[in-house]
């Protein structure tokens, strides 16, 4: 594959192996006949080549397009051998070298430097980065007249702002400086450029450790692969990432680019695929869309480079399935092939992502069981805060079960490309409410976020998390930072047993303080509140407002629970029920909250939440969540509507050990969680009138 590819990332002969795909019932077979269409439709349409727009708007998406249009037509032309495909890319280049250089530049509407074509130079160098890929394919068959017209009015200017109007911002550390030196790298080897190269890979200093893409790789990524700002900026980094890493290995070799950094490349395609829920979406941490999942265009490179120039799991191939398409190119066809090897459900496994360039800034426990959409997928999050789009929520859970997110992520406060919503751009409800702690699945501290709000210092701060010994999926994590003088540590589990059509997420979070504080122990949930199985609920005439800071201000109480040391709660969201068990030590208020207090522009989801909040020195909040029964409203068909678990219980124990009682119609779960440094210390526990025998973390005792 590594063969002299004479259009980049395409040689004569794999353009032959991706024409065999065409017909094929697969995820290439679909990528390609979708391309069909777009280029057709673009030949019927002509050349459209608008001036400057707003974010969001026609000419903004026009320019986009027509960037994709370049490189697909390219290509399809390569593949078809068809002059009208070729020639239409062509066109679409040189209308661009016929304006672009004397073209000015738009407004800067946020911190970000300004290109010509867009608002941010970040759409610029994704702009350049596809239409170096079209060129690739033309170059051979362009004259040199023709070609010396593209590199005149278009390649060169776009390479000179880059690098030398926004020198200062090219080797920036950051999703947009990796785009920036693909895009120059990947240009330069194009036109033949050596210093435009040198510079992409190396940095501006030539050291490789400050700035291009040898720096990006070793300091946006962990050891084991970890992306700094979360999933969602993850699959957007990893775009350019692989691109530039593929044109890399075939036309520099000497490089060894796969070696890099500890080989941080292929671990980050891993960590970025594991990361998906078993519906192919991923967690909405930090700013992130809810609905992003593995059929985006950098995941699905992810997915054929991983299945390319690495052994892929079984389990990652299997996910492969969530993909409608795939990269045209043969790191796909190689893709294609493996699929076919693997069985449709393959077993997940749980795994621990430290974070920081360094590995050691915390990291983020995925905990699975299952398989295939029936499988679950927790995660527990104790690491870097995410530069300038992390949110405050350190020890913060998400939950998926059942073919749904069942404790959800708020994500980000923005209508992505929504012209009429801020141009699509960042709303300030993203600060004042999306990346505040009340936002997550946690516990907040006297109203306030996590580090007083302040993202600087919440970047040079993290949590740990540890995966349970004892527990196939399990994990511990502590923050002693996120508020002064308050220590917080979370256990979670999913437990299966006998008893259970699907297994349980056990959620325990502690906290410590010598001084008394308000804990806020907050969930988001979807769908439909079902029944409170304990106490009076009341729902207010008129709704209040939670607070006036912190995000606080944005939630409204609709109504009220009795307060008690138990509460339990069911709702129902698509086709299955999920219950919610808590016991704290002192009794505790209970609240239904509602998304969207003081927003009288619409920029947030109402989404559903409940509260729990007591004030206390030390508290341990534990809850049980179920998922169980199904609902069908087509057929008017319902079962199993009450929760399975019949009671959930603390039982004594002593210090540094945790014995919760779960009862069924079927009988008795007891769950003894052990502080690891009691071990092997501890050898029996009495629980009731028995002794058992402790010699791990985590074990699950029947009675």
């Amino acid at each position: 594959m590594s063969a002299p590819s004479e259009y980049l990332l395409w040689s004569h002969a794999e353009l032959d192996e991706i024409r065999q795909q065409r017909s094929a019932d697969n995820a290439m077979g679909r990528s390609l006949a979708a391309l069909e269409v777009r280029v057709t439709a673009s030949l019927a349409r002509g050349v459209v080549i608008p001036g400057q727009g707003e974010a969001g708007s026609f000419e903004h998406n026009t320019h986009k397009e027509n960037a994709r249009l370049i490189e697909g037509a390219a290509l399809l032309g390569r593949l078809d051998d068809d002059t009208r495909a070729l020639d239409h890319a062509h066109e679409l280049l040189a209308g661009y070298a016929a304006c672009y250089r004397e073209m000015p530049y738009q407004v800067a509407r946020n911190t970000n430097p300004p290109g010509k074509l867009f608002h941010q130079i970040l759409n610029e160098h994704i702009w350049l980065l596809h239409a170096s890929l079209g060129l690739a394919l033309l170059k051979p068959t362009l004259s040199e007249a023709q070609y010396q017209t593209l590199l005149e009015g278009l390649f060169r200017p776009m390479l000179e702002m880059f690098t030398e109007t926004y020198r200062h911002d090219f080797d920036r550390i950051h999703n947009h400086g990796l785009w920036s030196v693909a895009a120059v790298g990947i240009c330069a080897l194009v036109i033949d450029s050596p210093s435009h190269l040198a510079i992409s890979i190396d940095g501006l200093d030539g050291t490789g450790e400050t700035g291009g893409f040898l720096a990006q790789i070793a300091l946006l990524f962990s050891p084991q692969g970890y992306y700094v700002e979360g999933p969602y900026y993850h699959r957007f980094a990893i775009h350019p990432l692989c691109l530039f890493a593929e044109a890399l290995v075939r036309h520099c070799p000497e490089r060894n680019i796969l070696e890099h950094a500890q080989g941080r490349i292929g671990k980050s395609l891993n960590v970025l695929l594991s990361s998906a829920y078993p519906d192919g979406r991923f967690p909405a941490l930090n700013d992130a869309s809810r609905t992003m999942n593995l059929d985006d265009e950098g995941a699905r490179c992810a997915m054929a480079l991983l299945a390319a120039r690495y052994d892929a799991p079984s389990e990652l191939l299997t996910l492969a399935r969530q993909q409608a398409g795939c990269w045209i190119q043969a790191n796909g066809v190689v893709l294609m092939r493996a699929m076919r090897e693997v069985s449709h459900e393959a077993e997940v496994r749980s795994q621990l992502f430290h974070d920081g360039p360094e590995g050691n800034s915390g990291g983020h426990a995925h905990l699975k069981r299952g398989k295939g959409l029936a499988a679950q997928h927790a995660v527990l999050t104790a690491g870097q805060h995410g530069m300038g789009h992390g949110h405050f929520d350190e020890l913060g859970l998400t939950f998926f079960s059942r073919g749904k997110e069942v404790l959800k992520e708020y994500g980000f406060a923005r209508w992505v490309n929504v012209e009429t919503k801020f141009g699509g751009r960042y709303l300030k409800e993203n600060e004042g409410y999306a990346k505040q702690s009340v936002a997550h699945n946690l516990v907040v501290v006297d109203m306030q976020s996590q580090h007083d709000g302040d993202h600087a210092l919440a970047d040079t701060q993290h949590g740990n998390v540890a995966l349970l010994d004892g527990c196939a999926a399990g994990a511990r994590a502590q923050c002693d930072n996120a508020y002064e003088n308050v220590a917080m540590q979370r256990k979670v589990l999913l437990l299966e047993s006998h008893h259970t059509e699907t297994p349980l997420l056990v959620d325990i979070i502690s906290l410590q303080s010598e001084q008394p504080h308000v804990y806020d122990y907050t969930f988001n949930h979807g769908g439909q509140v079902i029944r409170w199985w304990d106490g009076e609920f009341t729902a207010l005439a008129a709704w209040e407002v939670m607070g006036n800071s912190a995000g606080y201000q944005h939630l409204w109480k609709t109504g009220q629970l009795t307060a008690d040391t138990a509460h339990s709660m069911t709702w129902l969201d698509g086709d299955s029920f999920h219950s919610w068990h808590q016991i704290t030590q002192a009794p505790a208020d209970v609240f239904e909250l509602r998304v969207g207090a003081n927003d009288p522009q619409h920029n947030l989801r109402p989404d559903a939440k409940v509260m729990t909040r007591l004030t206390a020195t030390t508290q341990t909040f534990y809850n049980l969540f179920e998922s169980h029964g199904h609902f069908n409203e087509a057929l008017e068909q319902c079962g199993g509507a009450r929760p399975e678990v019949i009671s959930f219980t603390t039982l004594p124990s002593p210090d540094g050990v945790t014995v919760l009682e779960l009862t069924f119609s079927t009988g008795q779960l007891v769950l003894v969680l052990t502080d690891p440094s009691l071990l092997p210390a501890l050898h029996e526990l009495e629980i009731g009138e028995q002794y058992y025998r402790i010699d791990q973390e985590v074990m699950l005792l029947e009675r």
